[in-house]
């Protein structure tokens, strides 16, 4: 395989000051074409129990309370950009506009700092039960350095969604990006 590309252009005079970077794992396979779409229709449709459901399902559903978890549609998709294999290339995808809010480390009842202050980077793949392939892995560093630079962000504000939860002192929800990501490995690599 050969080196993959990093051709993205950040525009810090159209973006809020962001103070750190929080990576997320999608929890499902990549697969070979660009699952991003995916994300970013699931996103982006109504949910019940985290299945995309009709408008009229999910308010028959949410006045009968059949279902633990309803989600509305957001306006976007919660993170600001995401990498993947496409092809058998790795490649990024931007998500919300740099200029906006993410919704990706949202806890309810705790502060939203990491969605206001945070970009919000999404690997695609299942972290819990491999780590990245090595160049998935290079190509998320180069990223993240990129981000890095534009925005004057320290090693120590790169960290993973589980750490959130630690950070704001709530019981950790998610272990993302994966149990097989090594946060600590990849900041030291920065």
């Amino acid at each position: 395989m050969s080196e993959p590309k990093l051709d993205i252009t950040i525009d810090v005079s159209r973006s809020r000051p962001w103070k750190g970077i929080v990576w997320h794992h999608s929890a499902t396979p990549d697969g070979m074409t660009k699952d991003w779409d995916a994300i970013r229709k699931f996103h982006t449709s109504y949910r019940v129990d985290f299945q995309i459901v009709t408008e009229a399902e999910y308010r028959r559903r949410l006045a009968a309370g059949a279902g633990k978890s309803f989600q509305t549609p957001w306006k976007d998709i919660g993170y600001h950009g995401g990498t993947e294999f496409v092809n058998g290339q790795v490649v990024f995808s931007w998500g919300r506009a740099l200029s906006e809010i993410g919704a990706h480390a949202g806890v309810k009842g705790a502060s939203n700092l990491y969605n206001t202050d945070y970009l919000g980077l999404c690997a695609i793949g299942d972290f819990d039960k491999a780590p990245p392939k090595p160049e998935h892995w290079e190509f998320n560093l180069r990223f993240t350095r990129a981000f890095m630079d534009a925005f004057r962000i320290p090693a120590g504000h790169v960290i993973g969604h589980r750490e959130v939860f630690d950070r704001l002192g709530v019981p950790r929800q998610k272990s993302c990006p994966g149990q097989s990501w090594d946060m600590a490995l990849f900041r030291s690599e920065l």
